[in-house]
């Protein structure tokens, strides 16, 4: 199976008013889906602590519910939260209206814990455009995709890949027991990576 690690340019051109990098001279936006996750996002929060980085957590609702001390620890630390929906849907096969009630569903959650932003992330990056239409946020996509959900990943190839990000870029990662195994080889090498290049790691806002 052939791996996008970037975003390929047409997906970029055919959903343009979503965001997928942000204009910096020297930060690259690391970014966590599926969270909060005991023991997982806990790792990923002391490793993020000893390189001096902030980041973005886009967690699920149903997540957030079972596990709020986790959430509040994230925004405690200096991190963003936002919203990737209650349950995690599939725009693309989701009638509009229950993908926009899970979405709002996933919001009063994270309203619960503290969360007062507008960020977005579709699961699986797929959402239609007349659900776009009627969500106001600011929709986060990527630039670059770990792949580190996937078990037969070669992790090599992902941090290679990985590593050609460039200021701006947002990076995707994932804090879920799935993906923890290959997290736990990649994230530490792209911290370490791009702060011997000085880069700083920044959360979005």
């Amino acid at each position: 199976m052939r791996r996008h690690y970037q975003t390929p340019w047409i997906t970029r051109m055919w959903y343009p008013s979503l965001i997928w990098n942000i204009p910096s001279q020297d930060s690259i936006y690391l970014t966590f889906d599926d969270g909060p996750t005991p023991e997982v996002t806990e790792w990923v929060l002391d490793q993020l602590n000893q390189a001096d980085a902030k980041a973005t957590f886009f967690c699920l609702g149903k997540q957030m519910e079972e596990h709020p001390e986790i959430g509040r620890k994230i925004i405690s630390q200096g991190h963003q939260v936002g919203n990737h929906t209650y349950s995690h849907l599939k725009g693309w096969k989701t009638k509009d209206a229950r993908y926009l009630e899970d979405v709002r569903l996933g919001e009063e959650v994270m309203k619960e814990v503290g969360v007062g932003n507008n960020l977005f992330r579709p699961p699986y990056g797929r959402i239609k455009k007349s659900q776009i239409s009627r969500l106001d946020r600011q929709i986060i996509m990527w630039s670059h995709l770990s792949w580190d959900f996937d078990p037969n990943l070669n992790v090599s190839e992902s941090i290679a890949r990985l590593k050609q990000a460039r200021p701006g870029s947002i990076l995707v990662f994932h804090d879920s027991q799935k993906s923890f195994k290959n997290l736990k080889a990649i994230l530490p090498e792209i911290l370490a990576h791009f702060q011997a290049k000085g880069f700083k790691f920044e959360a979005i806002f």
